[in-house]
């Protein structure tokens, strides 16, 4: 059985943890932009954990299911409506033969997802269902289909509440990049202390820095980077490279942000503040 994507909406697509094997052939890892919110809403529905998701973007999504199952809709906040009644995110829902799911809008974050009971069903590559231009399902369109096992049993699970707090800070944990060392003392203390926005230029292969630090560094030798991975460029921009990220890169590396720290930078919007906390990797702040 399957739903039906009745109205794409913006960027929607089939995510999971991502994808590691194809970084010797340039694949990009990609998976859940908010990796945090994606784990959630499978373990509402007791799902396995790497269980395909739909990812979407702020609003327009509008799926029709023809089975009966149940979902969870995963959004930091949001207006999310079940046959033209809005009902609460975040919490399990039980689905009939011909309901359909709106996103009519998120509140806050930019990322949610759509969990469904034991996952969606779509073509895999290297044991990952994400979606990567030319290697699995495109982004969703209006009269696709996707598959899903009916499920009319009870859920079963008890849920919890998504943890807000998570959510409210401003400050990101960064670790030291391969490049850190060669910044000036200068550079360092306005990593350290400087307020920084993000700009408009964002989307899932990287997000863009609006202040410009001034920088005297070389371009380096072609070497790897990875989701969370910042680059300096020679105009002083810091781009923070995301989820669908390349793997190989040439711009100066000087901080990788950490697991959590990626998950929030997904979430903020543009001319959003924030901080970065510069941390060690054996400290308790991991």
């Amino acid at each position: 059985m399957s739903v039906n994507v009745k109205q794409s909406g913006l960027y929607a697509s089939i995510q999971d943890k991502g994808r590691v094997g194809g970084m010797p052939q340039g694949i990009p890892i990609s998976g859940a932009m908010d990796l945090n919110l994606y784990r959630f809403a499978n373990h509402v529905l007791g799902n396995e954990r790497n269980s395909a998701c739909i990812e979407f973007y702020q609003q327009g999504l509008k799926l029709k299911f023809d089975s009966p199952t149940f979902i969870c809709v995963a959004v930091i906040g949001g207006k999310i409506f079940l046959n033209d009644e809005q009902v609460e995110p975040n919490s399990i829902l039980k689905i009939n033969s011909g309901d359909k799911i709106l996103i009519k809008q998120l509140i806050e974050g930019n990322w949610g997802y759509i969990a469904i009971k034991d996952g969606f069903e779509s073509g895999a590559f290297l044991g990952s269902q994400s979606f990567y231009k030319a290697l699995t399902q495109d982004q969703l369109k209006k009269n696709d289909k996707i598959i899903y096992v009916p499920y009319d049993g009870e859920s079963g699970v008890d849920f919890p509440r998504l943890n807000l707090e998570y959510y409210k800070t401003s400050v990101l944990d960064v670790f030291r990049g391969p490049e850190y060392h060669k910044l000036s003392q200068t550079l360092k203390y306005q990593l350290n202390n400087a307020e920084f926005s993000l700009s408009t230029s964002r989307n899932r292969m990287a997000y863009e820095i609006q202040e410009r630090l001034e920088n005297e560094l070389e371009e380096i030798v072609t070497g790897p980077v990875l989701p969370g991975t910042i680059q300096y460029t020679p105009e002083g921009k810091m781009i923070a490279l995301m989820r669908d990220a390349q793997v190989t890169g040439g711009y100066p590396r000087i901080l990788q942000l950490s697991e959590k720290a990626i998950n929030l930078l997904s979430q903020k919007r543009a001319k959003s503040k924030f901080k970065f906390n510069l941390t060690e990797i054996n400290s308790e702040k991991i």
